[in-house]
């Protein structure tokens, strides 16, 4: 037997183990569509080692020798458009026809080329090192490029860099003077077992990344409120408090608001869950709207809703608890009835838990309630006069209230 008949086995193993593990991602976490492309990748390009196969041991070597070089170079070329769906990128259609028009080329020169010829063999991998090379292209330009992503990029480059190196050496050892005798030949050896590392770390990488981003959505799940869209009490708490941690020791301030919606039984009651729901979504939607993109935006209860302002004062929190109780009282919205919420605001001191800033904007929030809703309430550690505006004032247990009814 051959010495390159057990690599090019075990290269069909491998692309067949790794084809079937990104079925199973697919399959089970039908978000990860990128999974399909990528099982479609290996699935293909295992065609080449078989194609190997059959160049060896049957006299065909026309179809065989087309079923290497394409099922190679569009297994490689599916990799593109997997990664540019894997990084939520747009598909880069026009450089995919532009390496798969350079394969096309490449094939018709090939035909009237001598084989073991330095031009041969830089031609002959030509399109493999254009479609890993769009391969880390795709990488570097969709990831956020975090330690796995440039790993995943260097390995890719890594694959392109080695492609011209396997010409010069296939140009200075020979192939044989026929595609029949490729897996005879000391190249075809070394080419195999080169190659496999390459793909393989490759795709354990890419296995990984895919991996991560399984665990990411299931987690964005577990921690997304369902109806709102929003994270949820747990996904706010945890993020709160990474926010909080981060910003804790540069002395950066924080406020925190809870708004509740007035009279939400009302809603149920009189015109059913539906448009509660509806509801709901709709108070979602304009906090999205009205906060700040840093902010963190929770449901944290039936019809109780949290943010977290970072680089906020308690006097810029206020403006912007009014900002969003003024949105949500001019608010419009087809379907969903007229509402007020009620907004109790406080200050998150610079070594304070997040549990108990949530009791202090709670406090202030029963402040706005039972002084009328409609309104905003700020907490304060001591009692604060205002005579001169609207404001109802309470001690530490409550809070100063905008009283802006309308």
């Amino acid at each position: 037997m051959p010495a390159a008949t057990l690599p090019i086995v075990m290269n069909i193993a491998l692309a067949a183990l790794f084809g079937a593990s990104y079925v199973a991602i697919a399959v089970l976490h039908r978000s990860q569509r990128a999974a399909v492309w990528f099982a479609a990748s290996y699935f293909v390009g295992m065609l080449t080692p078989i194609g190997m196969l059959g160049l060896s041991y049957t006299d065909w070597s026309r179809p065989f020798g087309a079923m290497v070089f394409f099922g190679f170079a569009s297994g490689l070329l599916l990799m593109v458009p997997g990664l540019a769906v894997f990084y939520r990128q747009p598909i880069p259609w026009r450089v995919i026809a532009a390496v798969a028009v350079a394969t096309f080329i490449a094939a018709y020169a090939l035909n009237r080329m001598d084989r073991n010829t330095l031009a041969y063999t830089l031609t002959y991998q030509l399109p493999f090192m254009l479609a890993s090379a769009a391969s880390t292209w795709m990488v570097l330009k969709g990831s956020p490029r975090q330690a796995n992503d440039l790993v995943l990029a260097a390995l890719f480059a890594l694959i392109t860099v080695h492609f011209p190196i396997k010409a010069v050496v296939a140009a200075m050892l020979g192939t044989g003077p026929t595609p029949g005798h490729y897996i005879r030949s000391t190249y075809a050896l070394l080419s195999q077992v080169s190659t496999a590392i390459l793909l393989v770390a490759t795709g354990l990488a890419l296995l990984i990344n895919a991996t991560l981003a399984v665990f990411r959505d299931s987690q964005r799940a577990a921690e997304t409120d369902a109806l709102a869209g929003i994270l949820n009490r747990r996904g706010f708490e945890i993020r709160a408090a990474r926010l909080l941690e981060q910003g804790r020791g540069k002395g950066i301030p924080a406020a925190l608001l809870l708004i509740d919606i007035d009279h939400f039984k009302n809603i149920n009651d009189t015109l059913g869950h539906a448009a509660g729901d509806r509801a709901i979504r709709a108070l979602a939607t304009t906090l999205a709207d009205v906060t700040p993109q840093s902010a963190v935006l929770g449901r944290v209860g039936g019809e109780e809703f949290a943010v977290l302002l970072d680089r906020a004062t308690r006097e810029m929190a206020r403006h912007q608890a009014e900002a969003i109780r003024q949105a949500v009282l001019s608010s419009r919205d087809a379907g969903v009835p007229p509402l007020t919420v009620s907004i109790g605001v406080a200050a998150v001191g610079p070594a304070e838990r997040l549990s108990t800033a949530l009791e202090r904007a709670d406090a202030a929030l029963y402040d706005a309630k039972r002084s009328g809703r409609n309104r905003v309430c700020i907490h304060h550690e001591a009692p604060i006069l205002v005579a001169s505006q609207d404001l109802a004032v309470r001690d530490g247990e409550g809070g100063e209230s905008a009283a802006r009814s309308n």
